[in-house]
Order: C-alpha cells, then sequence, then structure tokens
C-alpha cells in the first residue's frame, strides 16, 4: 500500500489525496488492481510468500503434495481472496475454525500455508 500510494502522489501529485474522484485516470486504475494482482502472484510465485508471510516465516503449498503452486493455482488463490471477502471477511477468518488452518481462497485453490 505505502509503494502504491507513493506512485499515485508522484503520477498525480497532491490531488491524489484529496480529490472526490474515484480514479484519477488509466495510471490510476492500474495502481489499484494491476499492480497489486502482479506483485502479489509475483511474489507467490518467486518466493511462495508475500512479504509479511516471509516475514512470519511461512508459505504457500499445494495441499495435495506440498510443492509450490502453479501460477494458474496462484492466480485461482488471488481470485479467491474476493470470495473470502464475502460475509464481512468470514473467508479469512474460517482459519479459525478449520482443521487444516485453510481459508476459503486456499480451498478454492487448494493451498495450504505452512511453516518454512
Amino acid at each position: 500500500m505505502p509503494l502504491i500510494l507513493f506512485i499515485g502522489y508522484t503520477i498525480y501529485g497532491e490531488g491524489y489525496f484529496s480529490s472526490e474522484e474515484m480514479y484519477l485516470g488509466p495510471a490510476d486504475i492500474f495502481l489499484q488492481y494491476i499492480f497489486p494482482i502482479i506483485l502479489t502472484v509475483g511474489f507467490w510465485m518467486y518466493k511462495s510468500a508475500t512479504p509479511g508471510k516471509m516475514a512470519l516465516k511461512v508459505k504457500i503449498v499445494n495441499v495435495d503434495d506440498l510443492q509450490q503452486p502453479s501460477k494458474g493455482r496462484l492466480i485461482l488463490r488471488y481470485v479467491g481472496y474476493y470470495v473470502s471477502l464475502l460475509f464481512f471477511g468470514l473467508g479469512f477468518f474460517w482459519a479459525a475454525f478449520d482443521s487444516k488452518k485453510q481459508t476459503w481462497h486456499d480451498k478454492i485453490a487448494k493451498t495450504l500455508v505452512i511453516y518454512n
């Protein structure tokens, strides 16, 4: 988020924080939607984790073989984030009640987060 805010400010100036417009232009749409997907899935593909997961020493693996998930499975996991957001983010809290500690997006993509 800080990186996105910095880039948005660099492109649009002070108006990036004070504008009442939902989007300030094509670069803003890219920054808010495309860039986070690229960063998140990119980290998952090359490190099996985002910086937060790396700090916690956990990584994403396939449920069935505990190997690194394919690019398609990781993209499906990202799409599953939106499903997990439904019903006040219940899909994220689901891990607290699940025997494998999987969230809804993990169940959708057949992934698991494990300690390194």
